[in-house]
Order: C-alpha cells, then sequence, then structure tokens
C-alpha cells in the first residue's frame, strides 16, 4: 500500500534542482526585500516620512503578494483526482498508463511530480510543480509582480548602486556578470562584490520575466498551452477574451489584488468548448 505523503513532501520540491531553485528564490526574495528596505530606503528617504511610508507600502505589497501566489501555486491541487475519472475511455480522452486513469484532453503526464495535470502548460522549477488549469492564475500574478518586483527595484537602487561600483563601463558590466571572479582578482571589495551580484541579479530578474510574461500573455491570448503551442494546435482558441477568462477567471479584475479573491472558472478543466471551425471540421 503507498504510504501518505507527509504535507512537507506534497508542499517541497523532491527534485534535487527543483529544491535548489526553490531555496534560491526564497532566500534572494528576503535578501533584495532587506537591502532595499534597510540599506537603501534610510538614505533617501527619512523614517516613517510620508515618501518612506509610501515606498514600504508599494514594496511590501508587490512581496506579499509575489510570497502568496507563490504559496497558492505550490498548494493547489493541479490533478483531476477529486472529480472521479471515468471507468470508460471518452471520446477525445487518453489512457494514462503511469497513473491508470483515464485522463481529459489537454490533460498531460509529468514524470517529475508523477501525476497528470489538467491542461497542463509546464513544469515550474522554482515551485517544482506543474502549472495547469487550477493554478494557471497563480502562476502569471507570480510572475506579474515578480517582474514589478525587478522594475522597482532596479529603478530604485540605481542611484546608490551607481554610487558604489561606478557609472555604467565595462569593468562595471563584468563586475556585474562575474562578481565573485572581479572580487577575487581584486577589482572590487566584498561589500562591492555583494552589491555587483544584487545588481545583477535584479537585471537578470527583470529580462527574464519580462521574456517569461511576454511567452504566456501570447499564448493564453491564442488559447494554447506550451505544449499545444509546440503542436501547433489552435482549436481551442475561443477568442483572446474568453481566453484570458479561461485562465483568470470571470473575476479577473479583482483577482489580481490578492490570490484569495474568488473568480471562478469556466468548467472543472476535464471538458473544453472548440473553435466553431474545428467542430465544424470534426462533424
Amino acid at each position: 500500500m503507498e504510504s501518505k505523503k507527509s504535507w512537507l513532501q506534497a508542499y517541497i520540491p523532491q527534485k534535487p534542482s527543483d529544491y535548489v531553485a526553490f531555496l534560491f528564490m526564497i532566500v534572494m526574495l528576503w535578501v533584495i526585500a532587506l537591502f532595499e528596505l534597510f540599506v537603501v530606503l534610510p538614505l533617501y528617504h527619512e523614517p516613517f516620512s510620508s515618501w518612506w511610508c509610501l515606498h514600504v507600502f508599494c514594496g511590501f505589497f508587490l512581496w506579499l503578494n509575489v510570497f502568496a501566489n507563490f504559496f497558492f501555486l505550490i498548494t493547489t491541487d493541479t490533478t483531476g483526482k477529486n472529480l472521479g475519472m471515468p471507468s470508460v475511455l471518452k471520446p477525445g480522452w487518453t489512457y494514462c498508463p503511469f497513473c491508470q486513469l483515464n485522463a481529459p484532453p489537454r490533460a498531460h503526464h509529468c514524470q517529475v511530480c508523477n501525476e497528470c495535470v489538467l491542461k497542463r502548460d509546464h513544469h515550474c522549477i522554482f515551485a517544482g510543480k506543474c502549472v495547469g488549469f487550477w493554478n494557471y492564475r497563480y502562476y502569471m500574478f507570480l510572475a506579474l509582480y515578480l517582474w514589478l518586483g525587478a522594475f522597482y527595484a532596479n529603478a530604485f537602487h540605481h542611484e546608490y548602486v551607481t554610487s558604489e561600483i561606478g557609472s555604467f563601463s565595462v569593468a562595471t558590466v563584468l563586475t556585474m556578470v562575474t562578481p565573485i571572479l572581479m572580487w577575487m582578482l581584486g577589482y572590487t571589495t566584498l561589500y562591492g562584490f555583494f552589491i555587483s551580484f544584487m545588481t545583477g541579479l535584479s537585471i537578470f530578474a527583470f529580462i527574464l520575466f519580462s521574456g517569461m510574461l511576454f511567452f504566456q500573455i501570447r499564448i493564453i491570448s491564442r488559447g494554447q498551452t506550451s505544449y499545444e503551442r509546440k503542436k501547433k494546435k489552435k482549436e481551442y482558441d475561443l477568442g483572446w477574451k474568453q481566453n484570458f477568462l479561461d485562465v483568470f477567471g470571470e473575476k479577473w479584475y479583482l483577482a489580481w489584488i490578492w490570490p484569495t479573491v474568488s473568480s471562478p472558472l469556466p468548467g472543472d478543466g476535464t471538458n473544453y468548448k472548440k473553435t466553431y471551425f474545428q467542430e465544424s471540421k470534426d462533424l
């Protein structure tokens, strides 16, 4: 009989590479937030002044939303195990030999998670969890707030960083790209190494999340998942507006505020409407 997973095993990544990425993200989110709050912010604004309070509120709002959406991304069940899958294979459904269950359209088995995920998009290495029908919203808002946070941090500490490690130059770029090497060669101090690492990481994060958001928004607008994009499948494209509602729910205009805001999704992740063209073709 299969032993039941503990809450730690269920929510913490088990694959070593996922676990390392998970820990790195958690630690760096704390480090960057504390750096901006206790090192950079007091240099430009008096504690508890109007501007100080405004920056603390904005930064705290972004930081809390990152962790809240990250938590819901990890803890939300992306499978249909509680839906009671039919024992008879329906048209359009497939049999998964690993789960030994009938899987609905757009569901795929993840070898890392070892389960079939409804409307599976991809496996997120930082969360150690697949992105699918039920947690796609949290993944997108996590990426959005990480992107906003990276932009905010880069804009906020730009003046401080240039005063510490110098203005834009080849040496500055090399220090940000290879801070350990430049420190070992004596081109920067230990604190300069820390500042360079933080700056390079913030810039890299902004570029990474910019590309991630652009890619995800593009395929969502087309009614596709990452897998369907590779296979060039477009039979679920219901128009960009409905495609976005399928991901963010009917209360999308409130869902961005906090992950616990209810925004019901259409369907249960097992049945999907197809485009009129595809339906006519099938007939």
